[in-house]
């Protein structure tokens, strides 16, 4: 695609945000490549592109898996201001296992309602195949998106959830029906976030999954930022 006619494609900036081991980076990879893999070991910010088509056309999509911390670190539990302001939508991923994860989830979607413009958001209650290990009924999810009107569903990750690509779609959907929003920048770590899996990194072409198109970030699209990670399907960048 050339250059002219890629900044043309409508851009769409989505967050995923959550505890550490609510499955956000699983969550991210399933809906960019169909694929799970359940190991992921990182200690940053992953950013990654992806140009997809829906019935309204082409749409750059770049998704920031937002990094928490480790599960008991006092940063697990802070509010991703910068990347939210970033976002033009969010999606904010629970554990159903987890109480104090929705609680977490709770905080957020707090922390929205404060904002001026907050973007559009999502709530995805994760790990549904454990439900015999499920601390958060389902009605509290579905009530608590209600009492900030946003979207609600639970999905496993670990399945193919066709329901997970649709709340993935009514994020894009609603965000561009929105009026643009200023770009803002936001800083990635340097430190190189490491995945767990079947990595390709020499591979250069372009590569066609899930009727979408990922290719690497280029500089000056994301603020001098770089390809650190390249796996099949999808593309990880890191600031510079």
């Amino acid at each position: 695609m050339k250059a002219e006619e890629k900044s043309s494609i409508p851009r769409v900036r989505i967050a995923i945000i959550g505890n550490a081991d609510v499955g956000k980076s699983a969550l991210t990879v399933r809906y960019l490549t169909g694929r799970f893999i359940g190991e992921y070991r990182s200690n940053t910010d992953l950013l990654y592109n992806k140009t997809i088509t829906l019935e309204t056309g082409l749409t750059e999509v770049e998704i920031v898996d937002v990094y928490a911390g480790n599960i008991d670190d006092d940063d697990n539990h802070e509010f991703p201001m910068e990347q939210v302001l970033w976002a033009d939508a969010c999606m904010i991923v629970y554990n159903i296992t987890d109480r104090n994860t929705f609680e977490y989830a709770a905080k957020c979607l707090a922390e929205f309602k404060a904002l001026q413009n907050a973007p559009t958001a999502y709530l995805v209650g994760n790990k549904a195949d454990l439900d015999h290990l499920r601390e958060v009924n389902e009605k509290d999810g579905a009530a608590l998106a209600a009492a900030y009107s946003i979207g609600f569903c639970e999905v496993s990750v670990a399945e193919y959830t066709p329901t997970l690509y649709k709340a993935f779609e009514k994020l894009i959907v609603d965000s561009r029906a929105r009026p643009q929003k200023q770009i803002r920048k936001f800083s990635v770590s340097k430190m190189l976030g490491t995945l767990i899996g079947n990595t390709s990194y020499n591979q250069q072409k372009t590569i066609a999954i899930n009727h979408g198109t990922v290719v690497p970030c280029h500089k000056g699209e994301l603020h001098k930022s770089r390809v650190l990670k390249r796996r099949q399907g999808f593309t990880a960048t890191t600031s510079l």
